[in-house]
């Protein structure tokens, strides 16, 4: 479980969004001092106000000893604080403003309100998932990432699981006719291979009969790997 909020804060003066992270375990009286210089006042003199992620009120936080989770907030929720002192509305001559109330309607098609941001971080983030359920996964994602480390002429070792490790020198690299997907030719040491580098009459290298195999990428180990027949030499 997550030990933060991330929460966003707004004031009575100002509607657009501060977001700040916040510990779940925050006393409301310990947000309150974290507020000051967000809303320009003393903690003792901020009433704080809880509001879903669209910016609509859910309560009235006033337990300033209680936690934050105790006191209902969940991530991605609004905080709203309110000077009671209204020292920053001095600074504003309203006298001469009409006071009028929004519409809902006006209100959804304004584009710089609280929630038009939220619908755009919602549909941003519906877009990026949806292309990412309609992008299948490359089935050779962890073969192509291996074939960047390979290069022909790199000495190797084949490890192919219930099989001896063969060694050998790197002849091909790539795609092939025979099967889908990246492989990587080997020109081995010694006549364990199943080719000369030929398959289905195509040939995608030149090596003795039965010197030549091919492996996928991730069962080949670049190395400065002697072969194994002048180790056994005495």
């Amino acid at each position: 479980m997550a030990d933060h909020y991330e929460l966003d804060i707004t004031t009575n003066t100002c509607e657009f969004p501060y977001t700040k992270k916040y510990p779940i375990a925050m006393t409301l009286g310990d947000l309150k001092k974290k507020l000051e210089l967000i809303v320009g006042a003393e903690a003792e003199s901020i009433d704080v106000e809880l509001r879903d992620n669209e910016g609509k009120f859910v309560a009235a936080l006033v337990e300033n000893s209680k936690s934050l989770k105790d006191l209902g907030v969940k991530n991605g929720m609004q905080i709203h604080g309110i000077d009671r002192t209204h020292k920053n509305e001095e600074l504003k001559d309203d006298s001469m403003v009409e006071k009028y109330e929004m519409s809902e309607d006006k209100y959804d098609q304004r584009q710089d309100s609280v929630r038009a941001f939220k619908k755009r971080l919602a549909a941003e983030k519906t877009a990026k998932e949806g292309q990412s359920a309609s992008s299948p996964p490359d089935p050779f994602e962890q073969q192509n990432e291996a074939l960047k480390h390979i290069q022909v002429g790199q000495r190797c070792e084949v490890r192919i699981k219930d099989q001896p490790p063969r060694r050998g020198h790197i002849a091909f690299v790539g795609q092939t006719k025979f099967k889908e997907g990246p492989w990587v030719g080997i020109a081995y040491d010694e006549p364990v291979g199943k080719n000369d580098g030929t398959v289905a009459g195509v040939r995608y290298f030149q090596a003795d009969d039965k010197y030549g195999g091919f492996a996928r990428p991730s069962d080949v180990v670049i190395g400065d790997f002697p072969p194994l027949f002048d180790m056994n030499e005495i």
